[in-house]
């Protein structure tokens, strides 16, 4: 499927859709070939209403990094909501040019930068580390995100990632604390988890 790829030579369509969290109504630009383009998956959802609920458990300041941000429901939502910095990793052109467009009219500073970039340079300082990876890429792509997370983060950084149990979330759940040192579901519903890992010295790396 073209998004989880550098983007493709078809028409543009382009839609706006609305998303309501905390009280605000948010405004996206949407486009063919791009992650749920006609609503904001509850996935993404679910994982957007955890964050916030479990902001305790990290530094609500600063940069996080929203890897696959499409474009940009979580990253922009979250950026809003607890009035951080949101890091957006996007691999398919054509979101990358959309998400930065709906930061500026969503009002949200971001960095916005294509997986190629993030890759090539040094990654900004973050604390908080989310993604709604695409599972249909493989499960090779999905371990490389949480890999990288684990890069990222410093000591008791913290990993928030949703999946569906039929998309194998007892095995992602065992990677996550391979890597981590400790996983738990923080959130749940309709099958879907939002999977959570705090950085440690106990992770072992997965071959």
């Amino acid at each position: 499927m073209s998004h989880y790829f550098m983007g493709d030579d078809t028409e543009h369509d382009y839609r706006e859709i609305e998303f309501g969290m905390g009280g605000r109504t948010y405004r996206f630009k949407t486009d063919r070939g791009v992650f749920s383009r006609d609503k904001v998956d509850f996935g993404s959802s679910l994982l957007i209403e955890t964050v916030i609920k479990d902001k305790a458990a990290f530094q609500a300041s600063g940069n996080f990094i929203d890897m696959g941000a499409g474009y940009g429901p979580i990253g922009i939502t979250l950026g809003d909501i607890l009035d951080m910095k949101p890091v957006m990793v996007e691999v398919n052109e054509d979101a990358v040019v959309i998400c930065r467009e709906n930061a500026e009219k969503n009002d949200v500073e971001a960095v916005v930068m294509a997986r190629m970039e993030y890759d090539s340079s040094e990654t900004p300082e973050a604390d908080l580390y989310v993604t709604n990876p695409p599972f249909r890429a493989g499960k090779p792509v999905v371990l490389d995100i949480i890999k990288d997370a684990h890069h990222v983060l410093p000591a008791g950084g913290v990993f928030y990632m949703v999946v569906q149990k039929k998309q194998g979330m007892p095995s992602y759940k065992k990677a996550v604390a391979s890597i981590f040192g400790d996983a738990e579901s923080v959130g749940h519903a309709k099958g879907y988890h939002v999977l959570k890992g705090i950085k440690n010295c106990q992770g072992k790396k997965l071959t």
